[in-house]
């Protein structure tokens, strides 16, 4: 009976102690709760997310190598779509382009019409959409006979070829990014997208007198854009673009 007693004013005094302390040590008891029911709801979720894209996958209703990557969930600074000029045409560009474009050992010469782009791991689920894309427009002559210049802030200045005539390319360029609307960056531009292709980067003063120069010597090139080329690029040091799809215009 003593001992029961005992037991009893024990409790009595531990939980009045709890009532006392509860305001100095409850909230915080309760915060911590709190926070582990919350990091449990959390990988519950994650669980349950897994669990569903491993049923998609087993289901086919990805396609069997992509199953893992969604075409839509990013873009990348290492893929691109753009139109390269033959081999025969590099020479005089390259010229240039080997000492005053900065990009000129990652980059061959191009005109951007997609950047950035899908992951190369998408590439295969966004082809049959480019493909679609391609086929309504025929091939098509440009011309290079004249340069122009981006001015930048600081005085900075990117010195370009100018793709003649830019309207069939602005075409192709937009039937393009309607398959990849959030693809969208070389529009995002006062004048929207400009069909160039970049020879060098230097101060705004020297540019103007380098346009110059070039222009009262270069000799105009001409060839027909008869497809486009998805292009990629690994980490540093390998880092040189490579071409991964070629697809044509016109249903060649």
């Amino acid at each position: 009976m003593l001992g029961q007693c005992w037991d009893s004013r024990l409790l009595y005094f531990m939980s009045g102690l709890y009532r006392t302390m509860g305001g100095r040590f409850g909230k915080y008891g309760d915060l911590k709760r709190r926070k582990v029911l919350q990091r449990g709801r959390r990988e519950k979720s994650k669980l349950e997310r897994a669990k569903l894209g491993a049923l998609r996958s087993r289901a086919g209703l990805l396609p069997p190598k992509q199953r893992s990557v969604s075409p839509y969930a990013a873009k990348s600074y290492k893929t691109a779509v753009v139109v390269i000029p033959p081999d025969h045409l590099w020479g005089p560009i390259q010229g240039l382009r080997k000492e005053y474009d900065r990009n000129y050992r990652r980059w061959m010469p191009h005109i951007t019409l997609l950047y950035p782009f899908r992951p190369v791991s998408a590439f295969e689920q966004v082809i049959p959409a480019l493909v679609q894309a391609c086929h309504s427009l025929d091939p098509f002559g440009v011309q290079l006979n004249r340069f122009d210049l981006f001015d930048h802030p600081h005085r900075y200045a990117t010195i370009f070829l100018v793709p003649e005539p830019a309207r069939q390319l602005r075409a192709l360029q937009k039937n393009l990014q309607k398959t990849v609307p959030d693809c969208d960056d070389v529009n995002r531009f006062a004048s929207g997208f400009t069909p160039h292709l970049s020879v060098g980067q230097c101060r705004s003063q020297e540019a103007h007198k380098l346009l110059a120069g070039w222009q009262a010597s270069w000799k105009p090139l001409e060839f027909n854009v008869t497809q486009i080329h998805l292009i990629w690029r690994n980490d540093p040091p390998d880092d040189v673009f490579r071409v991964e799809s070629v697809l044509p215009l016109g249903g060649q």
